[in-house]
Order: C-alpha cells, then sequence, then structure tokens
C-alpha cells in the first residue's frame, strides 16, 4: 500500500491540475457580460418548433420564419418579471418568475394559451387600468386558411386571465405583426396601434399613392379607447392603411418633444417608413420625407433612445445587410441606379436602402444618419433591436437578434425561381419545388451585441460579451429577472428554446431603476420621460415598453451609474405633462415612485436655446435659381467608376458685372439648360441675359470667376466647363472667357484643352500685372482612373496660353493660392481624388511640387480653404475629404485601392475599387455589376456562391493584377493640415464633419467678433445605391480648433442638400449669405 502512495499522489495532483486547466480554458472561454442559462436551470422549455408543410411555407407565406412574440412583466406584482411566449405553430406558454432564475409554467392554470393558428407578436400593458398587466397577442387570419383573431387576455388578478378582446374591440382578424400600448391623446387611458403587414400580390405593388386606399387585412390601425372599449380612429387620425404597407417595426418616442407621442412604423419592401408626428389634436402627420434623407429598405426592428446625452431620442432601424463576404456577395443588395431612379422619380418612394439605419435626432427637426460612420450598419438578417446600458458605464448599449432557417434573398435560389419553366411549374400546380427549397442557403448565424460610446461609435463585442450562438433568434426583450439591478435578456428563437441572456455585471458597476405609478388608468406611466443627472452627465429616457421587434420588455426605467454613488437629481415628466423631481438619491436600488405634487411642465424649456446667425430670406429677394441637372449619368458609360463625374456643378460666382459697385451673380448651367446672370438693382436682383453667355448653353459651367482680366477695368467672366459628358476633342469642354464692353459680354478665345475642369484659381504669378489662372482637372472622360492633365495659364493682355503643364498631378477638385512659405509671393495648394493634398511652391515663375509632410494622405478631397485655426498667427489649412460614412473604407494601414485595366482587352478601361476586411481586399461591387462591364467575369464564375468570398487576388488573373494601376486612398477623414514651421500635419475634425463629403468652405466674419469664422457645406448623391444618399451634413460654422457650431444650430437648412458654393453678397449694405446646392434651388440667408 506503501509503495503505491507516491504514484496515486502524482496522479492526483496530475488530475488537479488538468481540472484547473480546464477551469481556466472555461472560464476564459465563458463570455464576459451575459451567461446563457438553459432549460434544465431556467425551467422554461418553450420551443417555437416551424414546419414547412405544402401548405404552409416560405414560398407560400413570404413572413414564414418571423418567428413569435415575447412580452415580459410581472403579472402577479410580486416584483419578479414573468415570461410571455406566443407561437407559430405551437401554443403559447406564460411563465412564472420563482426567483432565482427559476421559472413555472403557469400556461394552461393562468388560460393563455390561445386558441389562433398562427401568432406573432405579444405585449403587455394595463389595458383596464387596474394596476395588473393584461396580454394582447397578435395573429394571421385568413392567410391560407390561418384561422383565429387577436387576442386580449385581462389579468384577473389571481393568476389567471380571460381572454375578452372582442369586449374590447380589439379582436381583429387581420395580417397583424404587432401592437403598441400608447397614450397618443393624453386622456389617461392606453390606446394601441395595431401593426399589420401585406403580402405579395399584384395589388401590392405599385405607386406609392397605394398607402392611401385602406385595405382592412393589411392596413395599420390605431385605436383608440373609449373608457374601455376601443374604436378604430385610423382613417380620421391620418394613419395610412394600403395594400403595400409592409409593417415589421414600431417604434414609439416623443420624437420632437411636444410632449405627445409619435411613431415611426418600419416597412418591409418597397414602401417607405412612416413618421407620424402627433398633432396633439387626436390626429398625425405623416411626414418622413421632411426629416429623414434616406431610410432602410427591408425596415424589421427598431428601438429609440437617447445615445448623445443630449435629450433627444435617437433611433435604429434594422435591415439585412451582412458583414461577412461569401454572404454578402451572395445575397440580393441593393436596387441598381435604374431601378432606384424609377422606384423615386416615377412611383414616389422615398430613398430607400438594404443596411441598418441610426438616425441621430437634431433637436427634432433633421436626422442624421450614421450606421456606417457608428459601425453598426452591417448585421446581417436583423430582426429586434434593443438599447440600454448593460455594462452600466453610462453610455448605451445595443443588441441584436439575427439568422433565418432559409435565405430566400441568395441570388442563386432567385436565378433558379425565375426561370419561366420553375414559375410555371409553382404557379400552375402549386407544388412547392424541392429543389428551389433546397437551394435556399441557410441564414443561421450569430447575434450581435455593440457597446456604445459617447461619441456615437459602437464597438462589436459579440463574442466577447456573449457567445457566438448559431441559432435563429426573433423577438427580444429585457427586463431585470433576477432583481440584481443590471439588465437581462431573452431571445425567442425557431426551432430551438429562448436564450437567456444573464447579466454578470452586478457590483462591478451602479445603477438605478425606478418603476412608476400613476392614479389615471395609465398606472405604469406608459409614456413617462425621465431625466438623470450623476458625474456631470445627463441621461434621457422614456417608458415605452414596446420597443424591438414582435415584443415588449419589462415597465422599468433603468440607468447605468458606473462608480457614481448618488444621483444628483432626477426629473420626471408624466405623460400628463406634469414634472416632479427627486434629489439626492443613492445608487443601487429600485424606486418605486408615485405621481405626486407634480407641477405643470413646460416643454418649451427642452427647446435649445439657439444662436440665430443666419436668417432663412423666404422671398429669394429676385434670386430665384433652381439648378437642374441633365439627365446624362457616368455610370451608363462606366459601370463600375467609383462615383460620378458629371454631376459637380453649378458653378456660382459673384461679382461686378455692370460697373455699378454692387455684387451681381452668375450660375452655371447643365448640359443644354443655360446659366443665369442675376443683376443686383434697387432692392432685389434681376435675373438678366447676355446673349454670347446664353449662346454656349451646351456647355456644363462648374467652376466660374468673374475678374477683369483685360485690364480695362470692366470685370469679365471666366467659365471652367466639365460634365463628364462630351470627349475627345469636344468644344463644349473647352472653358468659356467672356469680356465685358460696358453694355454686353463677348466671347473670348480659350486654350483649346478639352478637359473636364474642376477649378479656375486666379493670381498673377508671374507679377506683371494681370491675372493668371489655374485650371484644374477632375478626370477623363471615359477613362475614370487615368491621371488627367492640370494647367498654369498665363495671361497676356487678355489672351491665355498654357504656361505650364502638370501632367502627374492628380484628380484635382479645388485648389486655393496661398502663400505657405512666407515668400510673399502666393503658391499654390492643390486637393484632390486618389491624391495627397499637394504644396505647389511659387519660384522664378515655376510652380514646383514640394514635401511638405502631406505625401501619404491620399484621400478623395473636394475642397480647400486658409485658415488659422489654432490661432497661432500662420497659415493653416482646412481639408474638405469624403467622409466616414459611405461603404468606403481607409486607413493608413489598410489604404482603399483601385484597379484601373482594360482588363477585357476591348479598348475600355475599367475601374475596379476595394476594400480591406481582416487583411484581405475584396471589390465593393458584386458579379453582376462587374460583369455588366467586364463580361469575362460572368464566364469565370457561373455562379454566384463561386464569386462569393473572393478577393481581388482571386477575381483577376496574375498579369491583370501585375498591369494595373494603382490608386489609393489613406484617409477619408475631413480635418485641417496644421502648419508646424512650414511642415503640415492632419489633424481630423469632428464626427458631424465626418457623415458625409465636405464640398464647399466660405471664410467670413459671420459672428460679428472681429474674427473671421470658416463655414462648411457638403453632402453628395452621385454615387452607387449601395452607399446609400451621404445626406447628413447640416453644415457647420468653425470658428478655432476647439469651437466649431453645428449648421442646424444656427438657423442653416443643409440637410439632404448637396451644396456645392457658398458665398457672400451685399444688398444695400445688408450681408447675405448664398448657399447654392446641386439639383434644388439655392439659398439666401441674412447675416443677424
Amino acid at each position: 500500500m506503501m509503495k503505491n502512495q507516491k504514484p496515486l499522489c502524482l496522479m492526483n495532483k496530475f488530475f488537479s491540475l488538468l481540472i484547473l486547466g480546464l477551469s481556466i480554458v472555461s472560464c476564459k472561454d465563458e463570455p464576459e457580460l451575459f451567461l446563457n442559462p438553459g432549460p434544465e436551470k431556467t425551467g422554461v422549455t418553450f420551443k417555437n418548433t416551424l414546419e414547412a408543410t405544402d401548405d404552409m411555407n416560405i414560398l407560400d407565406y413570404l413572413y414564414f420564419y418571423n418567428g413569435g412574440g415575447l412580452a415580459i412583466g410581472d403579472i402577479n406584482n410580486d416584483g419578479l418579471p414573468d415570461i410571455y411566449f406566443s407561437g407559430n405553430q405551437v401554443k403559447n406558454q406564460l411563465y412564472l418568475n420563482k426567483g432565482n432564475l427559476k421559472f413555472e409554467d403557469i400556461t394552461e392554470k393562468a388560460g393563455v394559451a390561445g386558441n389562433s393558428d398562427w401568432n406573432t407578436g405579444a405585449v403587455m400593458g394595463d389595458v383596464n387600468g387596474d394596476g395588473f398587466l393584461d396580454i394582447y397577442v397578435c395573429a394571421v387570419v385568413g392567410l391560407n386558411g390561418l384561422d383565429g383573431y387577436n387576442e386580449l387576455f385581462i389579468n384577473n388578478g389571481d393568476g389567471t386571465f380571460t381572454e375578452r378582446a372582442a369586449a374590447y374591440g380589439l379582436d381583429l382578424d387581420t395580417y397583424s405583426s404587432s401592437a403598441a400600448f400608447l397614450d397618443y391623446d393624453l386622456d389617461g387611458d392606453l390606446d394601441i396601434y395595431i401593426l399589420n403587414h401585406a403580402v405579395h400580390t399584384q395589388s401590392s405593388f405599385g405607386k406609392a399613392d397605394l398607402r392611401y386606399e385602406r385595405n382592412q387585412q393589411t392596413g395599420d390601425r390605431l385605436m383608440r379607447n373609449d373608457n374601455g372599449v376601443f374604436t378604430d380612429v385610423s382613417e380620421e387620425a391620418g394613419i395610412y392603411g394600403g395594400i403595400n404597407g409592409y409593417g415589421l417595426g414600431i417604434a414609439v418616442a416623443d420624437f420632437n418633444l411636444d410632449g405627445y407621442p409619435d411613431l415611426y412604423i418600419g416597412n418591409d419592401f418597397h414602401e417607405d417608413d412612416y413618421y407620424y408626428i402627433n398633432n396633439g389634436d387626436g390626429t398625425f402627420t405623416e411626414n418622413l420625407k421632411n426629416h429623414f434623407g434616406h431610410t432602410s429598405r427591408f425596415s424589421m426592428g427598431s428601438d429609440v433612445a437617447d445615445l448623445n446625452h443630449d435629450g433627444w431620442p435617437d433611433l435604429i432601424s434594422l435591415d439585412m445587410l451582412p458583414q461577412d463576404e461569401n454572404v454578402l456577395k451572395s445575397s440580393e443588395g441593393d436596387d441598381n441606379i435604374q431601378t432606384q431612379r424609377l422606384r423615386t422619380d416615377r412611383y414616389g418612394y422615398h430613398y430607400q436602402f438594404t443596411r441598418n439605419m441610426l438616425f441621430i435626432n437634431r433637436d427634432g427637426k433633421d436626422y442624421q444618419e450614421t450606421a456606417l460612420l457608428s459601425g453598426v450598419a452591417a448585421t446581417d438578417w436583423s430582426w429586434s433591436a434593443l438599447f440600454a446600458d448593460f455594462n452600466q458605464d453610462m453610455q448605451q448599449d445595443l443588441f441584436i437578434s439575427n439568422g433565418i432557417p432559409k435565405r430566400p434573398n441568395d441570388l442563386d435560389y432567385i436565378k433558379f425561381v425565375s426561370n419561366e419553366q420553375i414559375q410555371s411549374k409553382i404557379n400552375n400546380t402549386g407544388l412547392i419545388d424541392t429543389k428551389a427549397l433546397d437551394l435556399m442557403p441557410s441564414g443561421v448565424t450569430h447575434n450581435y451585441v455593440y457597446e456604445g460610446s459617447a461619441d456615437l461609435q459602437f464597438k462589436d463585442q459579440s463574442g466577447k460579451w456573449i457567445a457566438n450562438d448559431t441559432i435563429v433568434s426573433g423577438a427580444t426583450a429585457y427586463a431585470d429577472l433576477d432583481n440584481d439591478g443590471d439588465l437581462d435578456l431573452v431571445t425567442n428563437n425557431i426551432n430551438a428554446s429562448p436564450t437567456f441572456y444573464i447579466n454578470k455585471t452586478d457590483e462591478k458597476a451602479n445603477y438605478l431603476k425606478l418603476k412608476l405609478k400613476t392614479q389615471s388608468p395609465n398606472t405604469y406611466a406608459i409614456g413617462a420621460k425621465v431625466y438623470a443627472y450623476a458625474n456631470g452627465i445627463k441621461q434621457f429616457k422614456e417608458l415605452f415598453t414596446v420597443r424591438g421587434f414582435q415584443a415588449s420588455s419589462e415597465p422599468l426605467i433603468h440607468f447605468g451609474l458606473s462608480d457614481a454613488k448618488v444621483v444628483d437629481s432626477v426629473r420626471i415628466i408624466w405623460p400628463d405633462k406634469t414634472s416632479q423631481v427627486l434629489k439626492n438619491i443613492s445608487a443601487n436600488q429600485s424606486l418605486v415612485v408615485n405621481q405626486e405634487n407634480a407641477q405643470a411642465f413646460d416643454y418649451n424649456s427642452l427647446k435649445p436655446k439657439q444662436q440665430k446667425l443666419f436668417s432663412k430670406v423666404t422671398d429669394s429677394l429676385g434670386l430665384d435659381f433652381t439648378h437642374v441637372e441633365d439627365a446624362y449619368s457616368d455610370f451608363d458609360r462606366e459601370k463600375l467608376i467609383p462615383y460620378q463625374i458629371g454631376d459637380r456643378g453649378p458653378a456660382v460666382a459673384v461679382g461686378d458685372l455692370n460697373g455699378d459697385g454692387n455684387d451681381d451673380v452668375f450660375f452655371g448651367g447643365s448640359k443644354y439648360i443655360p446659366s443665369q446672370v442675376f443683376i443686383q438693382q434697387d432692392s432685389a436682383f434681376v435675373k438678366t441675359e447676355f446673349a454670347a453667355i446664353k449662346k454656349d448653353s451646351i456647355n456644363e459651367e462648374v467652376t466660374a470667376v468673374i475678374a477683369d482680366f483685360n485690364q480695362d477695368g470692366k470685370n469679365d467672366l471666366m467659365t471652367g466647363t466639365a460634365g463628364g459628358d462630351f470627349f475627345n476633342r469636344a468644344k463644349p469642354l473647352i472653358d468659356g472667357l467672356y469680356l465685358n464692353n460696358g453694355t454686353a459680354f463677348s466671347s473670348a478665345a480659350m486654350p483649346e484643352l478639352f478637359d473636364n475642369t474642376s477649378v479656375l484659381a486666379t493670381y498673377d504669378y508671374d507679377g506683371d500685372g494681370d491675372l493668371d489662372v489655374f485650371a484644374g482637372t477632375q478626370a477623363i472622360t471615359g477613362s475614370f482612373g487615368k491621371t488627367p492633365v492640370s494647367y498654369l495659364l498665363e495671361n497676356e493682355n487678355g489672351n491665355f496660353r498654357v504656361a505650364q503643364e502638370f501632367k502627374d498631378l492628380g484628380m484635382v477638385t479645388a485648389a486655393v493660392w496661398s502663400d505657405f512659405n512666407k515668400d510673399g509671393k502666393l503658391d499654390l495648394v492643390v486637393v484632390g481624388e486618389w491624391m495627397a493634398p499637394t504644396f505647389l511652391e511659387n519660384k522664378n515663375g515655376r510652380l514646383t511640387k514640394v514635401d511638405l509632410g502631406t505625401e501619404n494622405l491620399n484621400g478623395l478631397w473636394q475642397s480647400v480653404i486658409p485658415f488659422d485655426i489654432d490661432g497661432d498667427g500662420d497659415e493653416d489649412y482646412l481639408v474638405g475629404n469624403w467622409g466616414k460614412n459611405s461603404k468606403f473604407k481607409a486607413s493608413a494601414d489598410a489604404p482603399m485601392v483601385m484597379f484601373y485595366n482594360d482588363f477585357d482587352n476591348n479598348g475600355q478601361t475599367e475601374t475596379i475599387v476595394t476594400t480591406a476586411k481582416e487583411g484581405k481586399y475584396y471589390p465593393l461591387m458584386g458579379l453582376d455589376a462587374l460583369a455588366s462591364q467586364v463580361v469575362s467575369f460572368r464566364k469565370k464564375y457561373q455562379n454566384y456562391r463561386d464569386f462569393a468570398g473572393q478577393t481581388i487576388e482571386q477575381i483577376l488573373s496574375k498579369e491583370q493584377l501585375e498591369t494595373s494601376t494603382k490608386l489609393e486612398v489613406q484617409t477619408l477623414e475631413t480635418g485641417y493640415l496644421r502648419n508646424d514651421g512650414g511642415k503640415f500635419e492632419f489633424v481630423a475634425l469632428g464626427r458631424d464633419f465626418q457623415v458625409a463629403p465636405v464640398l464647399s468652405f466660405c471664410k467670413f466674419d459671420f459672428d460679428n467678433d472681429g474674427k473671421e469664422e470658416v463655414l462648411a457645406a457638403g453632402n453628395y448623391f452621385g454615387v452607387q445605391p449601395f452607399h446609400g444618399r451621404l445626406d447628413s451634413f447640416n453644415g457647420a460654422l468653425i470658428k478655432d480648433e476647439n469651437t466649431v457650431i453645428p449648421g442646424d444650430q444656427i438657423g442653416l437648412d443643409f440637410a439632404r442638400k448637396s451644396i456645392r458654393d457658398l458665398s457672400i453678397l451685399s444688398l444695400n449694405g445688408q450681408k447675405y449669405l448664398l448657399a447654392t446646392p446641386n439639383n434644388a434651388t439655392s439659398q439666401l440667408y441674412k447675416l443677424d
């Protein structure tokens, strides 16, 4: 025995080390924030099992895989939140929370299993005002023989419920998705919005006007609570109910902070989302197009929260854009540009794009859409979004549920079922084509969770905070299931038990929970607002339980407090527009707050006090110019270019054209659309025609200068023509010069350069007393990517000749003369696309490129202006770039690369733009787009799945790779070049400047403080639909490196407009700002 002791001891030590090692591995693999107890722990065995049959499958019902519903709330008022699941082909189940994360199935006793064949969303609310939560369950009825109705289970207060939908007027037999309780008329009881959805029929496709004709099965319903009986007031309230309403998402919030709850309805497919503003008189106004530049295309779940601590509700709307290249390139995405134009211009729909949208509320007016910039645009087949402070650091995090058993948007599947023979078989026999269903790949993927931050950047913590599961999750709700202060999550899954995400934050960070009570029938204070102040941070929450997708969460207000032990104050604004304040509240407690001693609240106190520098002039003072872009599209000629070049106008020039000392204005035209001249009279501008200028209406002027070029004391006009349409030696590509003889203009000769001129920058570079011109060129028509030639034009008594050619400068967009070397002569600073900001020193009558530290700053630069932003006495340079809110991605370590070559050897060059993902480069465009220009790609890839996941090195041959010209972009950020002793360092500007391209700058003392500021504007729409619409920059006033004022706070209305020029002009001693957009009407602002 004694002999065996040592080996036994060693063996025990070995097993101890093995167990310790396994425990270390287990701990390492365990998610940091959420644990997932299974059914054996929780006792929740509900499973929404779906079986496809001949009569019911995704071919027969497009929402077959949308899943069931989920509602969480304390149904017996014991302080523990209970859970209700609704099922599609299975009965609903109610689980009572017994504590310690143990749940009991009380469905049979409670009487809430339901009688409908196909249930969808489930929500809880105190319908009858007795203090107990009732349950409303939506159903799809009448489709393929599905029977039933929406059911209302009234809580009897003893653990049982009575179904009373008919008695309350809520027994709808429609195609219901979900519902939301709200007190829209502020009469003290809960009304309900019922979200219905259409299915594809011949009638559901058509113009947007379909929404105005009510359909009883697919149209949404607003039901007003009239003393316990619900009345359909949809028509009189202004709620749409058309056959094209594919309602999947519903978000309730007081978006404009006037005290009345508003609605955002997310519609799938072609129908627009609806943005209903509550008018406060029982009606709503749908106003999406006036507040949102664009939306998700296949809108699904949504949620609302104040993400940036400004006290305004922000919004996310989900779609189904994948991150994974294999899925992305094998799935249907956005429309091509022709289809999009048809949809918007002819059919009347708004701009929609296939990705998640994050809308940042700009004081109740416009929404700045930043999902790509914020990092939450692509989360695959996404159903539910929930904002909450899961790690309690005082920032809102984001959970997104995901997945579908079969992907019906798979391109190979679509190609197969689009075949006429297959269509005939499906339509004529009604049989399920097994091969078609088999061709649909699995869409099983993981859920996402993002850590939020104050700067609206979200960090993907999937796989770190949560386990990377492989289930199909839909309806999601949050609650503090174990009453430990942090928020837990539950998802209702397809063909799997629900997933519990139990939050382990516990004592790592502090919290405050509030449960609100009123004496009105709206006992849970649905619609209340709460502001909490701690650690110098304001947090804002609204109490609406329905959020995400087909679900309602626990009716509570939760604040993460980080390390704050005391909340300085809490202001509660009750639904009846009264308010009460709590002060010095200790952290880490759950408070029940009753409405008492509340005072009337003035909602105007929530509105920001604006420093209005600009007042919009509504009568335009005669400057009624509307730029109309011609119909030409660069994408028709070169399908693979990254953006257009033919839409860069109009030119704008301000100066005295008639010798009276007053400002006149020249506006350039588009192809065959004449330019316009406005001459200043006594109190307004008068449109005036000049024959020589009008005669050149075929020209497209994108830049112009008013100056005295022939030194006769009268200002002349020079125009730079472009448009991207004309090519080779077409006359409309010759820049224009119109000499002023005092009463008229005459056309003078210009060098026949035949280029797409982008900028005319004037300066007497040779010191001979007349103005010379730098003429920058952006691109070569029909050969995007080839470096164009720019020119220095020397003026000899009004005649211009080429003094210097710049063959390797790049694709120039803007230039400015500035003495960067302080030698008393102006030098030239040039910016452009696929090039770095370039400094050209004026020396000995030549412009010579000098290295000043910007060589590795290739960007898509659009604008430049000198400005001493840091106040140190030397000249810095503001440089406008593309921004970081598009599909373009670039950094110094992983630049964006464009390959330029004649890939199919047909004499026509093409470009392929690639970006990096995890160290590998992939084309931004899919197979259809690439093969539309390079036919050989279609021969190489017979199926989309073969192309999906292919890197550019796999797509192109070795020879193609080696012979391609490669153009790079290292940064897309707008910022400034800080002058450090004659060398320049790039400094990025703040987030507002990165949401869209910054196209124009204007320097002036706008606020009359004796110092010049710079006003910036931009936005750009000439991109392929997969980028979206770069429309969210509302302008900004730059006072210095630390002070920037957003345009919407000083009276500007630049959002959703592509501002190409900002100019100052005078009329009768009053200064005005002229803002001129592309393809829209100019704006005139009086400087206050």
